[in-house]
């Protein structure tokens, strides 16, 4: 026979996950811990005896790691006292009630992350197991080298799950959404994969194990194990494949596959690795941001220098892969305490898990490398700042190949590398742009001495010539056209000639237009057009160009991005000038629309209008929406649409039901044939389905949204109705008299709470905490009115934090247990009453209902004691609207067949869906 344990221990987990901001990875089943703050366990002894002395001789030990040690920190071991140090492992009694000790429990501030079982020893050897839980590291914690003392950043860089990430050209920046969901269910189990699986740590697992409570070593491992998902030549892979990643928007999927081991192959684009990247180090409690490089230079480390070669025609060429800048590329910065570097080193971090190839032919991801460092030009300091540094600083030379087949310099505006480096705002969907993170003013003292540094360093011996020495051209050609065109329209543009040198030439023009990869390299040239003129010295010539839609919708990559060329040369002569420009153009397709409200009820339906206008003159066919969002929908949901005719506009309703409260973000995406996909995004915040834990803010949002949807929507709900009669103003010292009159539309009877709440409003409107509230029960039978009176006494309203003396009456009126909504979680408690003076065993309930429950469901119950109440909660959704009737049968040792029926009014799922026209 079993032994019961000598302790029983609640780690509080719910309590405990509350504090240290974990609540969101477990609520009540796994412990998530911050290290260098304290937690709070609970110790029920089998010996009611025990005193604190007593407790005092226990040890608590922690263990963590493949060989727990003393020696190596990996076992620690201290005692229950009366006091605590945050320095290192300590517990502390904080209170003691019928037998159940509370202790307080410490973790230093550098404890290794990960996984740890608690042991309890007692005096006499015996140890006992009373739990485990996972430590993160702390941006809250002043001794934790990620403290991030900014609360707004924390918020935004570790425990926000939704982002954007900023792709397209610089003049032209695409938002694309991103779900991160670093607290999504399995994530614990990936990350601790993701480490484990590092070969460094599968050769030396007790020696790096230990490393684990440093966060530059943790990011170095997670890059490094996030590139080798790329063990194949990304850039081939990409160009040859294709492969869709613009349809992703979340990394979650990407992290399951992978723990699953389904795949091992490249997800192809920068921004995912980034974006998966920035999922890991959020987790774990590393500060981090996902940051785009606008024109990011490639393998220049050892040269700064970028040579980019065009045919005679105008069209990009490549020699190597190697010669491409990137229209953008996505790294990772996180925040992080330099403790190997003077303390200005410290803060931002640059991460790169887009992995380059070595000299060596190995794979290699960049950081953490300092933000100031880069900015600085000391490219000594780790990690990988030389590499990061030649992706902002290069410079570039344009050669065109002649009739010979020799490669000539050629006059043109510069492509600046590294000049737009932006991110996602703080607390909004806006673009920030940090290049002056990075870079000194264009032209400034710092930024001459901060390149000049970074050369000395980098290039060492080697010939510097200067790329960006303008050398005198006699012509000079220029394009104007929009950065961004709508997808089905023609693209127009006009070029520019000058001969600004002495003498009169015969000129070629030749234009042309290529799509073209995010990493720089170009598809055949698939639309040319030459012009020839003479001009004089000092004249200029303009022509137009025209681009038809026929032209470019199939040649168009994932990206929708075009290059457009302009190059004038001298045909007759073969040692004539040279002279190009060229220019980046997006092809936009149509914004999807999102319509919902911006403020939600916890299970209570809410429905999205989805449109998209088709600007085309073709039909759009195969259309088909997905859906997702945490907390709004159970995993992905997909439909199939109508197609589209030219000129037309697809509307869409998404209902769904909101579970989790918080801020939450939809996303929906489209897909069709001829536009491909469009994705699309829109934020509400769910409130609590207990009204009565509603901030003040919670009823401001609640009724503004309130006012908003009365002009734009119809509701279906006519069966209570509510108003609130008061005086306009009263003297200070009287009584506030309130009427309320509550009338019940319906045909049945009906049971009602009723709320009321007063607050003071301040100078601007805005209401403060309500320092009333009065709430009622009462009974209406069908179509039956009722009258209600209040008052709030001088002493509820004499003390107030405005000047204003004003105060909002707000009041409400809740339909109880009767009414429910099709499709959403009804809640029903079952009393039953035990008369007799003997226990009534063997209890159970069976409840069945049409439309209600699905199938007659049974419920073992407990004992009910004589002269008490048993009450039991049932839960289920309602499949049809209408009155129902839910039928409940009780029965025991002692009775049979008790038998009660309640009748529930069920409104319709689309009560609160928008209206159309």
């Amino acid at each position: 026979m079993k032994q019961d344990p000598n302790v029983r221990c609640d780690l509080q987990v719910f309590r405990n996950n509350s504090y240290h901001r974990t609540i969101a990875l477990s609520k009540e089943t796994c412990l998530f811990l911050r290290r260098g703050q304290k937690f709070t366990i609970s110790l029920k002894f089998q010996d009611q005896t025990l005193s604190q002395e007593d407790l005092a001789k226990f040890t608590l030990i922690t263990i963590t790691g493949p060989n727990p040690s003393k020696l190596n920190g990996t076992k620690n071991k201290f005692k229950i006292t009366s006091l605590g140090d945050r320095r290192t492992w300590s517990a502390r009694v904080v209170d003691c009630v019928q037998g159940t000790w509370k202790v307080s429990i410490t973790s230093p501030a550098d404890a290794i992350i990960g996984y740890y079982s608690i042991l309890l020893k007692f005096n006499n050897g015996i140890v006992e197991d009373i739990g485990e839980f996972m430590m993160l590291f702390n941006p809250w914690c002043e001794d934790d080298q990620v403290y991030l003392c900014n609360e707004a950043e924390r918020q935004e860089f570790v425990l926000s799950e939704d982002g954007i990430i900023y792709l397209g050209t610089e003049n032209s920046a695409q938002s694309h959404p991103w779900h991160f969901g670093q607290f999504e269910v399995g994530i614990p189990e990936i990350c601790q994969k993701l480490l484990n699986m590092s070969p460094r740590y599968q050769q030396e697992p007790e020696n790096h194990y230990l490393q684990r409570n440093n966060p530059v070593y943790i990011i170095r491992e997670i890059g490094d194990m996030i590139g080798r998902w790329d063990e194949k030549d990304r850039v081939d892979f990409m160009c040859e494949n294709r492969r869709l990643s613009y349809t992703l928007v979340s990394s979650v999927p990407i992290l399951r596959v992978w723990f699953r081991g389904e795949t091992q192959s490249a997800y192809g684009h920068h921004w995912v690795f980034a974006a998966v990247f920035c999922t890991v180090l959020r987790f774990l409690g590393i500060p981090t941001r996902v940051v785009t490089n606008y024109n990011s230079a490639y393998d220049t480390d050892r040269t700064l220098q970028k040579e980019i070669y065009y045919d005679k025609n105008g069209a990009r060429v490549h020699r190597s892969r190697n010669d491409s800048v990137w229209h953008f590329h996505v790294w990772n910065e996180c925040w992080v305490e330099r403790r190997d570097l003077h303390k200005e080193y410290s803060g931002w971090q640059v991460l790169d898990a887009t992995a380059q190839l070595k000299y060596n032919g190995e794979l290699c991801c960049s950081g953490p490398a300092p933000v100031k460092a880069i900015k600085d030009g000391h490219v000594e300091l780790s990690y990988d700042s030389k590499r990061i540094f030649s992706k902002i600083y290069t410079e570039t030379k344009v050669l065109v190949r002649d009739a010979k087949g020799h490669f000539r310099k050629a006059y043109s505006k510069i492509r600046h590398v590294g000049d737009g480096i932006s991110t996602k705002s703080v607390g909004t969907d806006a673009q920030d742009d940090i290049t002056v993170n990075y870079k000194h003013p264009k032209g400034s003292k710092e930024e001459h001495e901060a390149v000049a540094r970074a050369k000395q360093l980098m290039l060492q011996n080697q010939q510097d010539p200067d790329y960006n020495l303008m050398f005198i051209s006699p012509v000079v050609v220029s394009i104007t056209s929009k950065n961004d065109q709508l997808y089905g329209e023609d693209i127009g543009l006009s070029v520019t000639v000058c001969n600004v040198g002495g003498e009169e030439k015969d000129l070629e023009l030749v234009l042309g237009a290529q799509s073209v990869h995010d990493y720089g390299i170009t598809r055949t040239q698939f639309w040319s057009e030459k012009f020839h003129f003479h001009l004089s010295s000092g004249e200029e010539r303009s022509v137009s160009g025209r681009i038809n839609y026929s032209a470019y919708k199939k040649e168009l990559l994932d990206n929708n991005l075009m290059r457009i060329t302009a190059l004038v040369k001298e045909p007759k002569r073969d040692d004539g000038c040279y002279a190009l420009a060229d220019q980046d153009v997006t092809i936009c397709k149509p914004s999807m629309v999102i319509q919902m409200p911006k403020v939600a009820v916890q299970f209570q339906p809410i429905t999205a209008m989805v449109a998209l206008f088709n600007p085309l003159n073709e039909t759009l066919n195969e259309c088909v929406i997905g859906t997702l969002g945490k907390g709004l929908l159970h995993g992905e949901k997909t439909y199939r649409c109508k197609d589209v005719l030219p000129g037309d506009t697809i509307i869409y309703p998404l209902t769904f039901i909101p579970t989790q409260v918080g801020e939450r973000r939809l996303y929906v995406q489209l897909q069709s044939d001829k536009l491909g996909v469009i994705n699309g995004f829109q934020g509400l915040e769910v409130l609590s389905s207990d009204i009565q834990e509603w901030s003040s803010h919670h009823w401001e949002e609640f009724h503004k949204c309130a006012e908003d949807n009365s002009r734009h929507q119809a509701y279906d709900d006519t069966h209570l109705s509510l108003s609130i009669q008061t005086s306009d103003t009263v003297l200070f010292g009287q009584d506030i008299p309130i009427t309320m009159r509550v009338s019940n539309h319906s045909q049945l009877k009906k049971k009602v709470c009723m709320f009321l709440y007063a607050q003071y409003l301040d100078d601007n409107g805005i209401g403060c905490p309500y320092f009333w509230k009065e709430q009622s029960e009462l009974s209406l039978q069908a179509k039956e009115d009722n009258t209600m009176s209040a008052q709030i006494h001088p002493l509820d309203y004499a003390v107030s934090p405005s000047e204003t003396n004003v105060v909002r009456l707000i009041s409400l009126v809740k339909d109880m247990a009767e009414e429910a909504i099709q499709y959403c979680l009804v809640t029903v408690t079952v009393s039953i009453t035990n008369p007799l003076e003997e226990n009534l065993e063997d209890c159970f309930i069976t409840v069945s209902g049409e439309g209600l429950i699905h199938k007659e469901r049974a419920y073992r119950c407990e004992t009910i004691d004589p002269n008490t109440n048993g009450r039991y909660t049932i839960y289920f959704s309602p499949s049809q609207s209408g009155a129902r009737k839910l039928h409940v049968k009780f029965g025991c040792r002692q009775f049979r067949d008790v038998i009660s029926s309640h009748v529930i009014d069920v409104l319709p799922a689309n009560i609160l869906s928008f209206k159309r026209g």
